[in-house]
Formats: C-alpha cells, sequence, structure tokens
C-alpha cells in the first residue's frame, strides 16, 4: 500500500486524500510559479543594474560638463572678441583705402591746377570724388578735365555745367568733375595715393 499513489491508500479517508491532492496541486503551481517568476526577476535585476549605470554614467557626463564650462564660456568670449576685431579690421581697411583715395583725388588736383579754376568743393563718395568749381570760360573746363585726366584720373567726366551771371556782367561757369575712383583693395605696404 506505501508503494500506491496517495489517491489509491484507501487507508486514508476521502478528505485526507482530497488534501493529499491539493497540496501535491499546489506544490506543482508554487513550482512552476517560481518558474514562470525566475526570467522575470532576472531581467528586472538586470534593467536595474542598466539603469544605475545610466545613472552614474548621466552624473560623471554633468560633472565633465560642469568643469568643461568655464572653458565653453571663455571659448564663447574669444570667438566674440575675434568677430569685433575682425569687423573693426575691415573698418580700417575701408579707411586706408578711403584716404589713400583722398590722397589720390588731392595730388591729381593740385598737379592738374590752373589759374583759371577755382574748386570751391573737393568730395569722396563710394568710388566717386567730385570737384567742384568755377571757370570763365567753357574750355577751361575742359582743359582741366584733360589735365586731369594726364594726372592719373583717368574717366573724369564733366557731370554738371551751368553758366552764371557775374556783377560785373561777365560769363562764368560753375561745373562739377566726376571721377571714378577704383583703387584696389589694400594687402600690403602702400604709399599715400593707394600704389604700392
Amino acid at each position: 500500500m506505501s508503494d500506491c499513489p496517495d489517491s489509491l491508500n484507501f487507508a486514508l479517508s476521502p478528505l485526507q486524500r482530497r488534501r493529499a491532492r491539493e497540496r501535491t496541486f499546489y506544490r506543482w503551481l508554487a513550482f512552476a510559479a517560481s518558474l514562470g517568476i525566475l526570467p522575470v526577476l532576472a531581467l528586472a535585476m538586470r534593467i536595474d543594474a542598466h539603469t544605475s549605470g545610466i545613472g552614474t554614467a548621466n552624473r560623471l557626463l554633468q560633472q565633465e560638463l560642469q568643469a568643461l564650462q568655464p572653458q565653453l564660456e571663455q571659448l564663447a568670449a574669444s570667438q566674440r572678441n575675434i568677430a569685433h576685431m575682425q569687423s573693426r579690421l575691415a573698418t580700417l581697411d575701408r579707411q586706408a583705402i578711403l584716404r589713400a583715395q583722398a590722397a589720390s583725388l588731392l595730388r591729381a588736383a593740385s598737379s592738374a591746377a590752373r589759374p583759371e579754376i577755382r574748386l570751391y568743393r573737393i568730395a569722396l563718395q563710394t568710388g566717386v570724388g567730385e570737384l567742384r568749381g568755377h571757370a570763365a570760360e567753357m574750355r577751361d573746363v575742359q582743359a582741366y578735365a584733360e589735365a586731369l585726366r594726364q594726372a592719373g584720373m583717368e574717366g573724369a567726366t564733366l557731370h554738371e555745367l551751368r553758366a552764371l551771371e557775374t556783377h560785373s556782367g561777365g560769363g562764368r561757369y560753375d561745373f562739377t568733375l566726376s571721377l571714378p575712383l577704383t583703387l584696389p583693395p589694400l594687402d600690403g605696404p602702400a604709399d599715400a595715393d593707394g600704389r604700392k
């Protein structure tokens, strides 16, 4: 009788046999539940370890970023300073070109000076110079423009010419000569009129 299973053990009452079957069922159920829970626990432990590693890495990165923050701020300040200096250098280059153009214009006006011509305004605009003055005759204006061309101001053209009446009754001309100034950007030592 001892070799028979509990269900065939007639020495036990039906109630005892039923309880023995229930205990066996619950044991197998607990075993199966344990087998199902173990992989989940292993996965949870792995996820927890991975999360802990990520948290440690994030803290390390935060510390590195905080350590690098002063250097990043210094780099940004240096870049702003470089941009400001480049803008200032470009402004100085433009001013040097304008000074060279002004010197060239004044030199040409001086070398082409004629007693019949009286200048009352010399203007320098972007790429263009203007000479305004008075002349007794129109041929004097034309001769002055030709003298400017010979002095290196090629392209000197008469921009405006007006006839004015003087108090003495004689004729007088008010003129404006336009002179294109196309000097190249300064990229090396240059003299006063922008020529190297």
